[in-house]
């Protein structure tokens, strides 16, 4: 047995951050049109770690003078994000949202906005291995992926698609705010 699953031509620069593997992805972030509902492993990545706006890749927080990022979240119950709450949802700038949300199969269903302060890395979203058979393990909720924590021994068998970071400093956003202050 083991100690971690490894690509057998594996690049410590490329394959690996924070000792995770990170799956590997054919087609370099930016190019090609957009598909919504997927993301792109490497520029999700890139985007939660920056603050990137998932939509353009500029900078969320140049435009306001407290600094804060804004992130748009899918939620069924229409639950604000709280504080401490981990997403692996890149935050987004004004423009974008307002596309998003406009563009989305039903305007402002299924959103909620909020300015966070700041986030904090948490951990990934992957495919866990056993390390006894190398088989991909049950993921959370009946899902192929698990939520895995920097801290969590599982953290060495899985095969991340996604990082995750925790929000702090939240404060909600009416969207009927956020698409009256952007349209203008």
């Amino acid at each position: 047995m083991g100690t971690e699953i490894g690509y057998a031509d594996e690049y410590d620069n490329a394959d690996r951050r924070r000792g995770v593997l990170w799956i590997r992805v054919p087609v370099k972030p930016g190019a090609g049109a957009p598909l919504p509902g997927r993301v792109h492993a490497l520029r999700q990545r890139q985007a939660i770690n920056h603050l990137l706006c998932r939509g353009c890749g500029k900078p969320t927080a140049g435009g306001r003078p407290d600094r804060r990022h804004l992130f748009l979240v899918a939620s069924e119950a229409g639950q604000p994000l709280a504080e401490g709450e981990k997403t692996t949802t890149p935050p987004v700038c004004d423009g974008c949202a307002l596309e998003a949300v406009l563009e989305g199969p039903s305007p402002r269903a299924g959103y909620v906005a909020a300015l966070v302060a700041y986030t904090s890395p948490w951990g990934v979203v992957g495919i866990v291995y056993s390390p006894d058979t190398l088989e991909p393990l049950p993921g959370d909720n009946g899902h192929k992926l698990s939520f895995v924590a920097y801290d969590d021994p599982r953290l060495r068998w899985t095969l991340a698609c996604r990082e995750v970071v925790s929000v702090h400093g939240c404060t909600a956003v009416d969207l009927e705010n956020l698409t009256g202050r952007t349209a203008a």
